[in-house]
Protein backbone atom coordinates (compact mmCIF):
# COMPACT_ATOMS: atom_id res chain seq x y z
CA UNK A 1 0.00 0.00 0.00
CA UNK A 2 1.37 3.40 -1.01
CA UNK A 3 -0.13 6.53 0.51
CA UNK A 4 0.30 10.09 -0.74
CA UNK A 5 -1.21 13.15 0.90
CA UNK A 6 -2.48 14.86 -2.23
CA UNK A 7 -5.40 17.20 -2.72
CA UNK A 8 -8.11 15.40 -4.71
CA UNK A 9 -10.39 16.84 -7.38
CA UNK A 10 -13.10 14.67 -8.92
CA UNK A 11 -13.31 15.88 -12.49
CA UNK A 12 -16.51 14.09 -13.46
CA UNK A 13 -19.46 14.11 -11.08
CA UNK A 14 -23.06 13.95 -12.28
CA UNK A 15 -26.05 15.54 -10.67
CA UNK A 16 -29.81 15.12 -10.88
CA UNK A 17 -32.58 16.30 -8.59
CA UNK A 18 -32.44 12.84 -6.99
CA UNK A 19 -28.78 13.05 -6.02
CA UNK A 20 -28.76 16.27 -3.99
CA UNK A 21 -28.07 14.39 -0.72
CA UNK A 22 -25.20 12.57 -2.42
CA UNK A 23 -23.62 15.81 -3.58
CA UNK A 24 -23.91 17.34 -0.12
CA UNK A 25 -22.34 14.22 1.39
CA UNK A 26 -19.53 14.31 -1.15
CA UNK A 27 -18.65 17.89 -0.30
CA UNK A 28 -18.88 17.34 3.45
CA UNK A 29 -17.06 14.03 3.70
CA UNK A 30 -14.68 13.99 0.75
CA UNK A 31 -13.98 17.40 -0.75
CA UNK A 32 -13.86 19.53 2.37
CA UNK A 33 -11.48 17.41 4.49
CA UNK A 34 -9.08 16.97 1.58
CA UNK A 35 -9.32 20.57 0.44
CA UNK A 36 -10.41 19.46 -3.02
CA UNK A 37 -13.63 19.63 -4.97
CA UNK A 38 -15.44 18.44 -8.05
CA UNK A 39 -16.72 19.41 -11.49
CA UNK A 40 -20.45 18.65 -11.62
CA UNK A 41 -21.95 17.93 -15.03
CA UNK A 42 -25.58 18.44 -15.94
CA UNK A 43 -27.03 15.76 -18.20
CA UNK A 44 -30.39 14.77 -19.73
CA UNK A 45 -32.26 13.55 -16.66
CA UNK A 46 -35.20 12.31 -18.72
CA UNK A 47 -33.03 9.51 -20.11
CA UNK A 48 -32.21 7.82 -16.81
CA UNK A 49 -34.91 8.91 -14.38
CA UNK A 50 -38.64 9.50 -14.29
CA UNK A 51 -38.13 13.24 -13.97
CA UNK A 52 -37.95 15.08 -17.28
CA UNK A 53 -35.01 17.41 -17.54
CA UNK A 54 -36.55 20.44 -19.30
CA UNK A 55 -33.42 22.36 -18.37
CA UNK A 56 -33.65 21.52 -14.67
CA UNK A 57 -30.33 19.66 -14.28
CA UNK A 58 -28.40 22.77 -15.34
CA UNK A 59 -30.25 24.79 -12.73
CA UNK A 60 -29.75 22.08 -10.13
CA UNK A 61 -26.02 22.11 -10.82
CA UNK A 62 -25.99 25.89 -10.50
CA UNK A 63 -27.79 25.69 -7.16
CA UNK A 64 -25.28 23.11 -5.89
CA UNK A 65 -22.34 25.27 -6.97
CA UNK A 66 -23.81 28.31 -5.25
CA UNK A 67 -24.33 26.25 -2.10
CA UNK A 68 -20.73 24.99 -2.15
CA UNK A 69 -18.62 27.81 -3.64
CA UNK A 70 -14.99 26.92 -4.21
CA UNK A 71 -15.78 23.19 -3.89
CA UNK A 72 -18.17 22.50 -6.74
CA UNK A 73 -17.87 23.87 -10.26
CA UNK A 74 -20.49 23.60 -12.98
CA UNK A 75 -20.65 22.06 -16.44
CA UNK A 76 -23.62 22.81 -18.71
CA UNK A 77 -25.29 20.06 -20.74
CA UNK A 78 -25.33 20.56 -24.52
CA UNK A 79 -27.33 18.52 -27.01
CA UNK A 80 -26.01 19.43 -30.45
CA UNK A 81 -29.21 18.12 -32.06
CA UNK A 82 -30.90 21.21 -30.69
CA UNK A 83 -30.69 24.52 -32.51
CA UNK A 84 -27.42 26.41 -32.68
CA UNK A 85 -29.12 29.43 -31.11
CA UNK A 86 -30.37 27.46 -28.11
CA UNK A 87 -26.98 25.90 -27.46
CA UNK A 88 -25.17 29.22 -27.73
CA UNK A 89 -27.69 30.83 -25.38
CA UNK A 90 -27.12 28.06 -22.84
CA UNK A 91 -23.35 28.38 -23.09
CA UNK A 92 -23.51 32.15 -22.59
CA UNK A 93 -26.05 31.90 -19.76
CA UNK A 94 -24.09 29.41 -17.66
CA UNK A 95 -20.64 30.76 -18.48
CA UNK A 96 -21.86 34.06 -17.06
CA UNK A 97 -22.96 32.14 -13.95
CA UNK A 98 -19.43 30.78 -13.50
CA UNK A 99 -19.63 27.37 -15.16
CA UNK A 100 -16.29 25.99 -16.35
CA UNK A 101 -17.21 23.33 -18.90
CA UNK A 102 -19.73 21.89 -21.36
CA UNK A 103 -20.84 18.25 -21.30
CA UNK A 104 -22.28 16.23 -24.17
CA UNK A 105 -23.35 12.73 -25.25
CA UNK A 106 -22.70 12.21 -28.99
CA UNK A 107 -24.30 8.75 -28.61
CA UNK A 108 -27.68 10.48 -28.88
CA UNK A 109 -27.18 11.23 -32.55
CA UNK A 110 -24.68 13.88 -33.59
CA UNK A 111 -21.08 14.06 -34.79
CA UNK A 112 -19.00 16.75 -33.02
CA UNK A 113 -16.66 16.90 -36.05
CA UNK A 114 -19.47 18.21 -38.27
CA UNK A 115 -18.83 21.63 -39.80
CA UNK A 116 -22.25 22.93 -38.76
CA UNK A 117 -21.15 23.08 -35.11
CA UNK A 118 -18.29 25.53 -35.67
CA UNK A 119 -20.22 28.52 -34.24
CA UNK A 120 -20.82 26.53 -31.06
CA UNK A 121 -17.12 25.70 -30.71
CA UNK A 122 -16.29 29.34 -31.39
CA UNK A 123 -18.51 30.33 -28.46
CA UNK A 124 -17.06 27.70 -26.13
CA UNK A 125 -13.54 28.88 -26.93
CA UNK A 126 -14.38 32.58 -26.69
CA UNK A 127 -15.84 32.09 -23.20
CA UNK A 128 -12.92 29.96 -22.00
CA UNK A 129 -14.80 26.75 -21.27
CA UNK A 130 -13.55 23.17 -21.44
CA UNK A 131 -15.49 20.31 -23.06
CA UNK A 132 -15.98 16.90 -21.48
CA UNK A 133 -17.69 14.31 -23.66
CA UNK A 134 -19.02 10.92 -22.80
CA UNK A 135 -17.08 8.35 -24.82
CA UNK A 136 -17.88 4.72 -25.47
CA UNK A 137 -20.92 2.67 -24.52
CA UNK A 138 -23.91 4.56 -23.09
CA UNK A 139 -26.39 2.85 -20.77
CA UNK A 140 -29.87 2.40 -22.28
CA UNK A 141 -32.58 4.87 -21.36
CA UNK A 142 -34.78 3.73 -18.49
CA UNK A 143 -37.73 5.76 -19.76
CA UNK A 144 -37.34 4.89 -23.44
CA UNK A 145 -35.47 1.57 -23.87
CA UNK A 146 -35.87 1.72 -27.68
CA UNK A 147 -34.24 5.13 -27.97
CA UNK A 148 -31.55 5.05 -30.63
CA UNK A 149 -28.07 5.19 -29.11
CA UNK A 150 -24.79 4.52 -30.86
CA UNK A 151 -21.14 4.52 -29.86
CA UNK A 152 -19.93 5.30 -33.38
CA UNK A 153 -19.58 9.07 -32.97
CA UNK A 154 -18.87 9.01 -29.21
CA UNK A 155 -15.14 8.50 -29.63
CA UNK A 156 -12.11 10.81 -29.39
CA UNK A 157 -11.48 10.95 -33.15
CA UNK A 158 -14.91 12.58 -33.54
CA UNK A 159 -13.47 15.57 -31.66
CA UNK A 160 -10.31 15.78 -33.73
CA UNK A 161 -11.46 18.62 -35.99
CA UNK A 162 -12.63 20.98 -33.21
CA UNK A 163 -9.58 20.06 -31.10
CA UNK A 164 -7.24 20.99 -33.98
CA UNK A 165 -9.12 24.19 -34.82
CA UNK A 166 -9.71 25.40 -31.26
CA UNK A 167 -6.54 25.14 -29.18
CA UNK A 168 -8.18 27.31 -26.54
CA UNK A 169 -10.65 24.54 -25.68
CA UNK A 170 -9.45 21.70 -23.46
CA UNK A 171 -11.18 18.50 -24.57
CA UNK A 172 -11.54 15.74 -21.97
CA UNK A 173 -12.51 12.24 -23.11
CA UNK A 174 -14.54 10.52 -20.41
CA UNK A 175 -13.98 6.85 -19.60
CA UNK A 176 -10.54 7.15 -21.23
CA UNK A 177 -12.29 7.43 -24.58
CA UNK A 178 -14.08 4.08 -24.29
CA UNK A 179 -12.83 0.51 -24.32
CA UNK A 180 -12.48 -0.25 -28.02
CA UNK A 181 -11.30 3.29 -28.85
CA UNK A 182 -8.87 4.04 -26.03
CA UNK A 183 -6.04 4.14 -28.61
CA UNK A 184 -7.76 7.16 -30.16
CA UNK A 185 -7.36 8.87 -26.79
CA UNK A 186 -3.66 8.05 -26.68
CA UNK A 187 -3.17 9.26 -30.26
CA UNK A 188 -4.83 12.65 -29.74
CA UNK A 189 -3.26 13.23 -26.34
CA UNK A 190 0.18 12.48 -27.75
CA UNK A 191 -0.36 14.95 -30.60
CA UNK A 192 -2.53 17.73 -29.17
CA UNK A 193 -1.78 19.47 -25.86
CA UNK A 194 -5.43 20.47 -25.41
CA UNK A 195 -6.63 16.84 -25.24
CA UNK A 196 -7.06 14.98 -21.95
CA UNK A 197 -8.67 11.82 -20.62
CA UNK A 198 -10.27 10.84 -17.35
CA UNK A 199 -10.19 7.49 -15.58
CA UNK A 200 -13.90 7.07 -14.88
CA UNK A 201 -15.29 3.52 -14.82
CA UNK A 202 -16.13 1.23 -16.48
CA UNK A 203 -13.81 1.53 -19.50
CA UNK A 204 -11.60 4.20 -17.96
CA UNK A 205 -10.64 1.89 -15.15
CA UNK A 206 -10.82 -1.29 -17.25
CA UNK A 207 -8.16 -0.07 -19.70
CA UNK A 208 -5.71 0.57 -16.86
CA UNK A 209 -6.59 -2.48 -14.77
CA UNK A 210 -5.82 -4.68 -17.78
CA UNK A 211 -2.66 -2.68 -18.51
CA UNK A 212 -3.65 -2.31 -22.12
CA UNK A 213 -0.83 -1.50 -24.56
CA UNK A 214 0.15 2.14 -24.52
CA UNK A 215 -1.09 3.21 -21.09
CA UNK A 216 2.30 2.68 -19.45
CA UNK A 217 3.64 5.67 -21.43
CA UNK A 218 0.52 7.83 -21.31
CA UNK A 219 1.39 11.45 -20.43
CA UNK A 220 0.32 12.04 -16.83
CA UNK A 221 -0.01 15.77 -17.52
CA UNK A 222 -3.14 14.86 -19.54
CA UNK A 223 -4.79 12.33 -17.20
CA UNK A 224 -7.57 13.22 -14.72
CA UNK A 225 -9.06 11.49 -11.71
CA UNK A 226 -12.81 10.94 -11.32
CA UNK A 227 -15.35 8.34 -10.26
CA UNK A 228 -18.54 9.38 -12.10
CA UNK A 229 -20.24 9.40 -8.66
CA UNK A 230 -19.75 5.71 -7.98
CA UNK A 231 -16.24 4.55 -7.00
CA UNK A 232 -15.75 0.87 -7.97
CA UNK A 233 -14.07 0.11 -4.66
CA UNK A 234 -17.20 1.10 -2.79
CA UNK A 235 -15.75 4.22 -1.24
CA UNK A 236 -13.50 7.03 -2.35
CA UNK A 237 -10.58 6.23 -0.08
CA UNK A 238 -10.21 2.68 -1.38
CA UNK A 239 -10.55 3.85 -4.98
CA UNK A 240 -7.90 6.53 -4.50
CA UNK A 241 -5.56 3.95 -2.97
CA UNK A 242 -6.19 1.56 -5.88
CA UNK A 243 -5.16 4.21 -8.37
CA UNK A 244 -2.19 5.34 -6.31
CA UNK A 245 -0.88 1.78 -5.97
CA UNK A 246 -1.33 1.09 -9.68
CA UNK A 247 0.42 4.28 -10.77
CA UNK A 248 3.29 3.75 -8.34
CA UNK A 249 3.71 0.19 -9.66
CA UNK A 250 4.15 1.73 -13.14
CA UNK A 251 6.92 3.97 -11.89
CA UNK A 252 4.93 7.18 -11.78
CA UNK A 253 6.39 9.83 -9.49
CA UNK A 254 4.57 11.58 -6.62
CA UNK A 255 4.56 14.73 -8.74
CA UNK A 256 2.87 12.92 -11.63
CA UNK A 257 0.31 11.35 -9.30
CA UNK A 258 -0.38 14.81 -7.91
CA UNK A 259 -1.14 16.03 -11.41
CA UNK A 260 -3.55 13.13 -11.92
CA UNK A 261 -5.48 13.74 -8.71
CA UNK A 262 -5.52 17.53 -8.71
CA UNK A 263 -2.95 19.49 -10.71
CA UNK A 264 -4.35 18.84 -14.18
CA UNK A 265 -7.88 19.72 -13.11
CA UNK A 266 -6.60 22.88 -11.45
CA UNK A 267 -4.84 23.90 -14.66
CA UNK A 268 -7.90 23.31 -16.83
CA UNK A 269 -10.32 25.06 -14.49
CA UNK A 270 -8.08 27.89 -13.34
CA UNK A 271 -7.85 26.77 -9.70
CA UNK A 272 -4.91 27.26 -7.33
CA UNK A 273 -2.07 25.02 -8.47
CA UNK A 274 -0.98 23.91 -4.97
CA UNK A 275 -0.89 20.12 -5.19
CA UNK A 276 -0.01 19.08 -1.65
CA UNK A 277 -2.81 17.89 0.63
Amino acid sequence: MYTLLIKKFHFPLHFTLDTAPYINDYVTNRAAPAGGGGLVHAYPGDLWSERPSSGQPDEAVLAACLKHPGRLFGSVYLDLRESRERNIQKIERYAAAGFKCVKMFPNLGFDPNDEIYEPIWDTVEKLGLACLSHCGWLAPSETNPKMRMSTLTATPFHFEVPARRHPGINFIFAHFGGGATYLETITLCERLPNCYADCTPGWGRWVWAHRMPGVEDFPMAQFLYGTDNYPPEGDYTRDERWWTDLLVSQGRTPEEIGLFFYGNAAKILGLPLVVGG
